[in-house]
């Protein structure tokens, strides 16, 4: 576990290393996979801080929810980009390495509920603040995996977010809406 808390704060720094490490290590799919787990976990709990009953069967059953809705999300997202790299641009992509990237970038976007309680509202400036990380992260391994200049993993990164965004609105998959 140690050295997936390593790669992670080299993720957060935007370090090359992390992204090398997450091409070439099968291994880290299933340690991109808990961190997608853990931050939806940690979202719920800031998202539901005031609950008294951890053992009641609705919250159970809503946790479980909102951690396979951030599982097929973050399914969703990694596709999603990597087809616009793969089909828009032409460009070299491997879905395994997206999912990793993907997953390694997840927490920060518990930036979002950390935001939210700070503001006291979810708004546009909330989404934007809290996703901005995450949108660095995934542009930059983007940049390294297919080689892509900078300013096209960044369109990518955003238009992935939009189009899970759109998904999730027609499918209405967050159980929390």
């Amino acid at each position: 576990m140690a050295e997936v808390l390593n790669r992670f704060v080299q993720t957060l720094r935007l370090k090359r290393d992390a992204f090398v490490w997450m091409d070439f290590n099968d291994r880290a799919t299933g340690d991109a996979l808990i961190l997608v787990a853990l931050t939806a976990i940690a979202s719920f709990a800031g998202y539901f801080a005031g609950l008294r009953s951890l053992f009641n069967l609705d919250f159970v059953e809503l946790l479980i929810g909102v951690v396979l809705s951030s599982l097929i999300q973050w399914l969703l997202y990694s596709g999603i980009a990597w087809a616009i790299v793969r089909y828009g641009w032409k460009a070299e992509a491997e879905f395994s390495t997206y999912l990793r990237f993907t997953g390694f970038a997840y927490p920060t976007t518990l930036l979002t509920v950390v935001i939210a309680l700070v503001l006291n509202r979810i708004g546009l400036l909330t989404l934007f603040l809290g996703f901005a990380w995450f949108i660095f992260i995934i542009g930059r391994g983007m940049e390294y995996a297919s080689d892509l200049p900078r300013d096209k993993a960044l369109v990518t990164a955003v238009g992935a977010l939009l189009g899970l965004i759109i998904v999730d609105t027609l499918l209405s998959l967050s159980p929390l809406t």
